[in-house]
């Protein structure tokens, strides 16, 4: 019983505390499985409301969405970033976000991970840019 007791209390102890707050109100949404992960690319917990929102209405949570029907391409992903952020252009010989560091390809926007650094680094330009970092998505 000692034995069972001490393995109890050192596994209560070295548990990680990141996942208890995956469970926190904020994080319960409509993409609430999502925005753990969001929280750990960089997401502010001021935004995830407003990111929950964006997701559900941009992609209903689904990773592997694809609006074919936006211009560049198309638009990808959780956020549905237009692949216009990820295409060669003049200013960026290899695309935007491969200049950030975040992709090599358009064809990542699926990966949720990758899709939300892009979406926050799309949204922190436009901030700086616009005022606006929700501006990309209409808001």
């Amino acid at each position: 019983m000692r034995k069972w007791f001490l393995s109890f209390i050192v596994a209560c102890l070295i548990m990680p505390v990141g996942h208890a707050n995956a469970v926190s109100k904020e994080l319960v949404g409509k993409c609430g499985h999502w925005l753990g992960d969001a929280l750990n690319v960089g997401w502010s917990r001021s935004h995830i409301s407003k990111l929950d929102y964006v997701m559900w209405r941009e992609s209903r949570c689904l990773p592997n969405a694809f609006n074919s029907k936006d211009p560049n391409g198309g638009s990808k992903g959780l956020m549905q970033i237009n692949q216009f952020w990820c295409l060669p252009s003049r200013y960026f010989p290899s695309g935007w976000l491969q200049s950030q560091g975040i992709l090599r390809s358009c064809a990542q926007l699926s990966s949720p991970v990758i899709n939300l650094r892009a979406a926050l680094a799309i949204f922190e330009y436009s901030q700086k840019r616009n005022n606006n970092g929700w501006q990309p998505w209409g808001k």
